[in-house]
């Protein structure tokens, strides 16, 4: 008869209680014998003899069990106690009555057999064999040899070694993006740019300066003051600086602003958004409001040319080639990490894919419902209806989601099993300094964007995390040196869409690549 893997509730599932019942504990004196441990497979088998003592026990709280949640025929529920064994095998079913006292067991022996094994078990254990010769061997009052599967963490089992010299990748540089630099050098201009008074009559335009007193409020229907604004220090005071560009300021406060003069006062009615993504950045959300602007004065702002003297306002004596030369450094290194970044990445594919051992699905299932909460939460804050994200919240909904994302999700963790490997064989840990550093980093980080949530900072687990992605950082870049990569240069978006097949040459104006 051909051997299959049986899961251990599978047979007792249809006869277990609505609740959980107060039921003497068996035993917990378990030892596994006949231990086999597959690295390929990332499992453990093992037996758990059962002495007679116990499947008697076991059969007899399972019938107990039964009695008090089953209608036995010629006997009262309140007197289940009294209910003979084979009463309750004959009203339940003998097979049904075994099927329980086997899960019985399971809930103690196995989990007392595993702890002695000293391994990191993933998932629910298994036993092994086909249900039918699982029934027939065994019998209450006799001893049962129980055999067990249970998955465990996977080793990293190598093809070929990562070190062989054979490893190669090819990476697509990060393309230079000239825009990026002109838009650094524009954020300089606009930083130091040169102010001074408008004359009197000056009507201000998009790009001035006027300095305001704005005093907000709450409105009602008819748009009279209703009472005081929740907050104030982010939307009102006196004597602001306000540069007039649509969109940078209240809505619509800036709007009103251009075409007036200093001295002139205008009224602003203000009804901010009430969605769920707006709510989290602006404490006003969903508010009526009104504000009234008085301009007391309109300032001209002027961008300065791009030359010597313009750089020697940011630092006295630097001149604009070595500002250009500035600006190239920050951004070329942040381009260059991002191309390190992608090396790492494709460095780790390449490891997976020379690894033989198996994930437990257990694993590959967990780490996909992580992702899985990760990315309707950002649905959530992003606005997506309440009515959207629950049909989606279903098992239905979770296994299409899994189907496309386990192979990136067994990619991922085959890449972290060979490179927590490496780490090991060649002794490369995380600095303890770096890490430190890291969790100031992560801690302010929280107490900027996450302690108003309410979620409590899991310091261990962002300690873990922090830990772990330095140490990969260090391994990769080991490893790197001992790969060879091969570096392409990116596309451009044209390049790209012509590459997909799309005719860039017919376009409508409206549509822009890039």
């Amino acid at each position: 008869m051909a051997r299959r893997v049986v899961l251990l509730a599978a047979g007792a599932v249809a006869f277990s209680p609505s609740a959980p019942l107060a039921q003497p504990r068996l035993r917990l004196s378990a030892t596994a014998t006949d231990v086999e441990t597959d690295k390929e497979e990332s499992c453990v088998s093992f037996t758990v003899p059962v002495p007679a003592s116990l499947t008697k026990a076991a059969y007899k709280t399972a019938a107990g069990e039964m009695a008090q949640t089953r209608e036995i025929p010629g006997w009262r529920q309140k007197d289940w106690k009294k209910v003979p064994i084979g009463v309750v095998a004959g009203a339940v079913g003998a097979q049904t009555l075994k099927s329980l006292a086997i899960e019985k067991l399971t809930e103690t022996e196995v989990h007392s057999a595993i702890t002695g094994l000293g391994v990191e078990v993933v998932g629910q254990a298994q036993l092994v064999g086909d249900v039918e010769e699982i029934m027939q061997t065994f019998t209450p009052g006799e001893p049962w040899d129980m055999r067990v599967k249970i998955d465990i963490w996977p080793e990293a089992v190598w093809s070929q070694p990562w070190d062989d010299g054979t490893l190669a990748v090819e990476v697509e540089r990060e393309a230079k993006d000239q825009s990026t630099r002109d838009k650094a050098l524009e954020a300089l201009r606009e930083r130091y740019c040169d102010i001074e008074d408008a004359p009197a009559d000056h009507v201000a335009r998009e790009g001035d300066v006027a300095m305001v007193d704005i005093d907000g409020y709450l409105r009602d229907e008819n748009g009279n003051r209703a009472g005081e604004l929740p907050i104030q220090g982010a939307v009102g005071g006196d004597d602001l600086e306000l540069i007039l560009e649509p969109g940078k300021f209240l809505p619509g406060v800036v709007e009103a602003l251009i075409g007036k003069k200093a001295g002139e006062k205008v009224t602003v009615p203000v009804d901010f958004p009430e969605s769920r993504q707006y709510r989290e950045e602006q404490p006003l959300a969903g508010v009526k409001a009104g504000f009234d602007v008085t301009i007391n004065a309109v300032r001209l702002r002027s961008l300065p040319e791009l030359n010597d003297a313009f750089a020697g306002k940011i630092r006295p004596g630097l001149t604009l080639d070595e500002l250009k030369q500035e600006v190239e450094n920050t951004v070329g290194g942040q381009e260059e990490d991002k191309t390190t970044d992608t090396v790492h990445k494709e460095l780790e594919k390449a490891l997976a894919e020379r690894l033989t051992s198996q994930l437990p699905e257990a694993l590959v299932v967990e780490s996909a419902k992580q992702r899985f909460a990760v990315m309707l939460a950002e649905m959530r804050n992003s606005g997506t209806d309440d009515a959207a994200l629950k049909q989606m919240i279903s098992p239905e909904g979770f296994q299409k989601y899994l189907k496309v994302v386990r192979p990136k999700v067994v990619t991922e963790l085959r890449g972290k099993l060979a490179v927590e490997s490496i780490g090991r064989s060649i002794g490369v840990q995380a600095d303890e300094q770096q890490v430190e550093e890291q969790m100031e980093l992560v801690k302010r980080q929280y107490e900027q964007q996450e302690a108003d949530s309410g979620a409590a900072f899991n310091e261990e687990k962002a300690r873990e995390k922090v830990t772990y992605e330095l140490q990969r950082v260090a391994v990769l870049d080991k490893v790197r040196d001992q790969a060879k990569i091969t570096y392409v240069d990116a596309l451009s978006p044209e390049e790209t869409a012509r590459k997909m097949g799309i005719d860039v040459d017919n376009l409508p104006p409206e549509v822009q690549l890039g």
